[in-house]
């Protein structure tokens, strides 16, 4: 089913007109480009998007004056004007829009089912989308699937108020390690939880990094214990996704194997195999002691992205390989972290102030178009490609600098439409395209099933927000892990989390599955 899933994807994004032409030398002629721009002035139009974290557009000192957004005018016939929100304080910054500020648009949200943005549709101030899209998304109605336009963080009681992004990667994170170490201490890639173990403590102790000191963190990722989740996969307790079970729909968050998971990161704490700042890290601090220190053995992130995690690792060592290796199988035989559903991580929506919100719909749909995905793809004649022969010879980037900026067509400007990642040719020449490649495949291959997938948000989770991830479990989960508690404080955080408004949850949370799996 994974498979199936991530092909779908794939093939949807074929079936949406993907370049004829390759990196390598394809024809540039392909279908007709998308019939919705007729206007000779280009219209205007504001768009909310988020940074994502990357340096390419964080460092720019003006993107509505980059080449790539110039281009993008150019060709769409859209005289867009980008208004950036800063990655890490995306969902506050929407909040505060939401509450009172200038809206564009268009804008970018996670969903409208995500709590910054669910009352926005209770208050009107996001308008329903389908008679527009009927009438000026032909592109978009026919490339999305109907399980994308369904899911509740595009839609809600039958109005579509989001257009989706399409997920090729349903399971969204992979098992990252180095392979130097791994090829140095003599290793073969582990498969249980048990030999992740001891994998982890040959990377504590036998110095991995050669330079004499015991100054390796075997594994580490990033504050709220995120990108550490496979041993929590590995008892398939992922802790923001659902079990249903015995006739009730139960959050992972207390069930019993939780507590066999929470063990285990406790010794992984305990033995210094896990970073000890996992409770508390940014993401630069994250960044710096993989990439710029080439420190951590092993890490957690998207299968899109592994090509770019290999090159950048290569900044600080060298001579740093990276592998992707399945993640740790639990008790049952299985593992994987957790899959997503078939909608990607961005919901584009249109706040009830645009005036001309056909306009909005118009620019995304023309992103199914040949003309652009070839921008998307390969960026500027002359500057990214040229035209040999009628056919495109890419020049793929090999400069830190240039990865990052070849980040701004190829996924940052590509608001909806096909992924890159479906170009076979265009992957196949890429470096490290077979390492990404093979994450997409080890992704499609494992992850833990998410039976809460679609729910959306719950009437006394919104009112008691402790009761979720990151409230009442995550002190819990901290305590346990750092040795401050014993295990069995997860027995007391179960019956206080029941007590406090969970059975309520439970309740609200088993009419919905029920409802909707008849």
């Amino acid at each position: 089913m994974r498979k199936k899933m991530t092909m779908l994807a794939l093939s949807t994004a074929l079936a949406a007109g993907t370049l004829a032409g390759c990196s390598s030398g394809g024809d540039t002629k392909g279908q007709p480009n998308s019939p919705t721009k007729t206007d000779s002035k280009p219209v205007k139009l504001k768009v909310g998007i988020g940074t994502e974290g990357l340096q390419y557009i964080e460092g720019s000192a003006n993107i509505n004056e980059d080449k790539y957004t110039k281009k993008l005018r150019e060709i769409s016939k859209t005289d867009v004007t980008l208004d950036l929100i800063p990655h890490r304080e995306f969902d506050q910054k929407l909040t505060l829009l939401f509450a009172g500020g200038e809206l564009p648009d268009l804008l970018q949200t996670h969903g409208i089912n995500k709590p910054e943005v669910a009352p926005a549709i209770d208050t009107g101030v996001l308008i329903p989308l389908n008679e527009l899209i009927d009438k000026y998304g032909p592109n978009l109605k026919k490339n999305i699937p109907k399980e994308s336009w369904d899911f509740a963080s595009v839609s809600k009681d039958g109005k579509i108020y989001g257009v989706p992004t399409v997920n090729a990667t349903p399971n969204g994170n992979v098992m990252m390690v180095r392979k130097d170490w791994l090829d140095k201490l003599g290793l073969k890639p582990p498969k249980t939880v048990e030999e992740y173990i001891e994998m982890l403590k040959a990377f504590k102790e036998k110095d991995p990094n050669g330079n004499g000191k015991q100054d390796e963190i075997p594994f580490s990722g990033r504050e709220k214990l995120a990108f550490t989740e496979a041993f929590f996969g590995a008892y398939d307790v992922m802790p923001a996704d659902w079990k249903f079970e015995n006739g009730q729909l139960i959050p992972n968050l207390i069930r019993p194997k939780m507590k066999d998971a929470l063990a285990v990161y406790r010794q992984l704490y305990e033995q210094k195999l896990l970073d000890n700042e996992v409770f508390v890290q940014k993401p630069k601090d994250w960044d710096a002691k993989i990439k710029g220190q080439g420190i951590v053995g092993l890490w957690i992130h998207g299968p899109r992205l592994a090509d770019k995690w290999a090159a950048e690792v290569r900044t600080g060592t060298p001579t740093a390989q990276l592998e992707i290796i399945p993640a740790p199988v639990g008790p049952d035989g299985k593992g994987g972290l957790g899959i997503s559903s078939a909608v990607g991580g961005s919901v584009w929506v249109i706040p009830k102030t645009t005036k001309n919100p056909e306009n909005a719909i118009k620019f995304l749909d023309w992103f199914y178009s040949d003309e652009a995905q070839k921008f998307l793809t390969y960026g500027i004649e002359g500057d990214d490609y040229t035209l040999e022969g009628g056919k495109i010879k890419y020049k793929y980037p090999e400069k830190q600098e240039d990865i990052y900026r070849e980040e701004m067509h190829l996924t940052w400007l590509r608001m909806v439409g096909p992924s890159h990642l479906s170009d076979a040719e265009f992957m196949k020449n890429r470096p490290s395209g077979d390492l990404v490649m093979k994450a997409m495949d080890v992704a499609a291959k494992e992850g833990r099933k998410n039976d809460g997938l679609g729910m959306p948000a719950l009437p006394t989770s919104q009112a008691r927000p402790e009761l979720g991830r990151d409230g009442l479990w995550l002190e819990m989960a901290a305590k346990i892990v750092t040795g401050k508690e014993s295990p069995d404080a997860f027995d007391k955080f179960v019956e206080d989390w029941k007590k406090r408004g969970g059975d309520q949850i439970i309740k609200e949370a088993t009419d919905w599955y029920k409802s909707t799996h008849k």
